[in-house]
């Protein structure tokens, strides 16, 4: 009778691993998808549809991509409800969210540097007349721009310094800071050049405008937009313990020049289907870098 116990007991306890160790494979098989923020920028959308295509048909790795606003982004990284965010600017340009999440955060590093903001006019504006934020005082250069100043998303560190542009610079008292979105801001701007009107807008490096139209940056004396800034990828603060090694690793080897950023600015805007595989193609050594850690011939 005790050998039957025993015996018995030994099936149960055998039927209860191979339970557990089902389910434990299941779950180890199972791949948390990286939720992945992506604020409506168009450099950033076209690295974001980039890193996406990377680690689902290199690594294997589902990713969703996200739009949140900038503010929104830091705050749901912080709370572990983003996994992944692109582009933190610093050290200024998101200092205010950078100082409340710091200490929430992985931080991946710069993934491109040499950035920065600043305002800019068509270059067949003379720059005898209009060539700084000091020449904005002039009636002419207000009459013309319409005393507009064409912005972008409210909540993005560009339009809060150019808000204290507005509040620093006496020869901006009558003007106004007209806030709407990058592609809002970039179809104006269009629109003023092919009427060869004048016009200020928010701008930033990189940015498809550079190379679509002939324009350029006034001066900024006060320096209230920065010099150079760089472009990090932030990640949620326990982001290595929820993903892999592959993942991590990735995305630490993830870094362009400002010429790779412009060029895969240049192919999204072009075809947001093909920018990322014909980036890819361009690129080849650095995407097998980026993926392996490998450095090819």
């Amino acid at each position: 009778m005790i050998q039957r116990k025993k015996f018995m007991l030994c099936l149960l306890l055998a039927a209860v691993m191979t339970v557990t160790l089902t389910f434990g494979t299941a779950a180890a098989q199972e791949k948390k998808t990286l939720n992945f923020g992506v604020v409506a920028w168009s450099e950033a959308l076209a690295e974001g549809e980039l890193i996406k295509y990377i680690m689902e048909k290199e690594i294997g790795w589902p990713v969703k991509i996200v739009n949140p606003d900038i503010g929104v982004a830091y705050t749901a990284l912080a709370n572990g409800d983003l996994d992944l965010f692109i582009e933190s600017w610093l050290p200024m340009t998101h200092e205010a969210y950078w100082d409340k999440i710091a200490s929430k955060i992985c931080d991946f590093g710069p993934i491109y540097e040499d950035a920065s903001l600043g305002w800019a006019v068509p270059n067949y504006i003379p720059r005898e007349v209009f060539n700084s934020v000091a020449d904005m005082n002039k009636a002419e250069v207000k009459e013309k721009c319409g005393g507009k100043i064409i912005g972008v998303d409210p909540g993005g560190g560009l339009m809060q310094h150019s808000s204290l542009m507005m509040k620093k610079y006496p020869e901006l008292k009558d003007w106004k800071l007209i806030e709407g979105s990058d592609y809002a801001m970039a179809a104006s701007l269009k629109r003023s050049m092919q009427r060869k009107e004048w016009t200020v807008v928010t701008l930033w490096k990189p940015h498809f405008a550079f190379s679509r139209f002939d324009i350029r940056y006034i001066e900024d004396p006060r320096k209230i937009l920065g010099t150079e800034e760089r472009v990090h990828m932030i990640g949620r603060r326990d982001f290595m313990d929820v993903f892999p090694n592959e993942v991590s690793s990735f995305l630490s080897r993830l870094y362009f020049t400002i010429d790779q950023v412009n060029e895969l600015v240049d192919l999204y805007e072009k075809d947001e289907d093909t920018a990322a595989k014909k980036f890819i193609k361009n690129n080849p050594k650095l995407v097998h870098y980026w993926v392996t850690g490998e450095f090819s011939d």
